[in-house]
């Protein structure tokens, strides 16, 4: 059986890796995980456009129902957001999604949750979570035979498109005309955020729209300027303020304000009042104030955060990793912890599973129909504010995150080491904790920037943050992110940085 499967938040490799005893051994280490650690004989099982998909859903439904589990199948190919919606309607069920999200079409994979649409990852989830599901698949576990296994095909794209739509309060033809563009990449999320769109009456332009697994204009990433090439042009030729860019599987939405990213952090920030609002009554003591909790990804732009402080929100740094964030945001439900969004394009909230209904469960996942709805909702209301966040974005310099590959894990680490002299050195302070003293499994180097973001703190340039740390997962790779007052501050932390990369080299 192959190895180096298991990553830190799913099971993800080259699709020549899935053959058939390895889907088959991976199926059996699954369907013991969910019966014998998460204590659940059902499971939901859905999967992406890309190849290969179907010979793993097809093995899994083969396992899981000779295992004496109820399999919950939709089998056409959906996005990862109607999936978790799909967990979420059977919350004592786990769930499997074949995918393999933002990554090259070459590759295949499964994410896996527990009930309540619980994250399973690498120390995450009932009974050590991915760890103890690896250890079943080395061990070469098989799950026994059982009776009572049965396949229960589900379809609830319609029920997914009106539970986003009441949920944003979006009616129908209510942003009638209103120009969209929308790229999906060929994932497979596009039918159901066309017709949402369509269903609310916008003049929608759809690329790519059509699934294809083979991902023929390049990897199914909106950060990677390649396969966004062909709708930055079209937004030349053809120019509106409003485009949406998504991953393969769908859980990913860049918007493109203008022609130009608004970074996923500055668009969160425009929908915290919306999201204050709607949610109020869905916490426990309606009657109290609330006062919600925002989370934003360690890279967040001090600029930003300051501006939604004095706007009077709770903020806080959170730090990367889909699992992590989700765990955050169940386990402090308590404390009002409401949303949360990462730069790679991540959102995420506490879904009710009944809108409208204060004692509803809530449910921390993600569902880009809703947050484009959201977002599109607050543009039609007021455009203005776009124009605010974009000229507040601009005022600063970014240099967006890259990576390097470094094997030797020696190496990594005395590169890392090299770059933090190096920048220590210029004045700044390290940083590896949020204002809760939660630690945030990476590094801020920042420089003449406050201690913590409060209603007196400031901005004074020159100013620079340096975020650094070992991807969680890709293997072996190092990464870095640079925010700056200005151009010229920012490039002369390149050039620290330059010069304790070559001296290692």
């Amino acid at each position: 059986m192959k190895k180096n499967l298991f990553k830190a938040y799913d099971i993800r490799s080259k699709r020549d890796n899935f053959d058939d005893e390895t889907t088959s051994a991976l199926c059996h280490a699954i369907a013991y995980y969910m019966i014998h650690d998460v204590k659940t004989y059902s499971i939901v099982v859905c999967r992406d456009t890309r190849v290969g998909t179907e010979a793993i859903m097809q093995k899994a439904l083969e396992v899981f129902q000779a295992s004496g589990m109820t399999v919950y199948v939709q089998l056409n190919a959906i996005g990862s957001c109607q999936f978790y919606y799909n967990c979420m309607q059977r919350s004592k069920s786990g769930g499997l999604m074949i995918t393999a999200s933002h990554n090259p079409g070459s590759y295949l994979g499964m994410k896996l949750v527990a009930p309540q649409v619980q994250s399973i990852a690498r120390n995450c989830g009932p009974k050590g979570g991915l760890q103890t599901v690896q250890k079943y698949y080395d061990e070469e576990l098989l799950c026994n035979t059982r009776l009572g296994g049965k396949i229960v095909p589900i379809n609830t794209l319609d029920s997914f498109i009106d539970y986003s739509m009441r949920l944003a309060q979006v009616t129908t033809k209510s942003l009638k005309g209103l120009p969209v563009v929308c790229d999906f990449l060929h994932g497979s999320n596009g039918e159901a955020i066309s017709r949402g769109l369509n269903q609310c009456g916008v003049d929608g332009t759809y690329l790519h729209l059509v699934p294809n697994g083979a991902f023929p204009c390049g990897d199914p990433n909106p950060g990677s300027e390649g396969s966004t090439s062909e709708v930055r042009q079209y937004l030349q030729e053809h120019p509106v303020d409003m485009c949406f860019v998504y991953d393969g599987d769908g859980d990913r939405m860049d918007l493109l304000y203008r022609g130009s990213q608004l970074s996923p952090c500055f668009v969160m920030g425009l929908v915290l009042d919306e999201l204050t609002e709607m949610f109020h009554d869905y916490f426990e003591k309606p009657e109290e104030a609330f006062d919600p909790m925002f989370l934003f990804d360690i890279k967040a732009s001090p600029a930003l955060l300051l501006n939604q402080i004095h706007q009077g929100k709770k903020v806080s740094l959170v730090q990367n990793g889909h699992s992590y964030i989700k765990d955050t945001l169940l386990n402090n439900r308590d404390k009002h912890f409401l949303a949360a969004v990462e730069e790679s394009a991540h959102y995420y909230l506490q879904f009710p599973l009944t809108v409208g209904d204060w004692m509803s469960p809530l449910f921390a996942s993600e569902n880009t129909l809703f947050f484009t709805l959201l977002v599109l909702k607050a543009y039609a209301k007021d455009p203005r504010r776009f124009d605010e966040a974009k000229i507040l974005q601009d005022s600063t310099w970014r240099q967006r995150e890259w990576s390097v590959m470094i094997k030797e894990e020696g190496k990594r680490t005395t590169l890392q080491k090299a770059v933090e002299d190096r920048i220590l050195s210029m004045g700044a302070i390290k940083v590896t904790t949020n204002q809760l003293g939660e630690d945030l499994n990476a590094t801020l180097l920042r420089y003449n920037l406050p201690k913590s973001y409060d209603k007196e703190a400031t901005l004074r340039s020159p100013w620079f943050q340096v975020f650094q740390r070992v991807s969680q997962s890709e293997d072996a790779l190092v990464r870095w992110e640079v925010v700056a007052s200005d151009e010229k501050t920012g490039q002369q932390v390149l050039e620290q940085m330059a010069i304790a990369m070559r001296a290692i080299e």
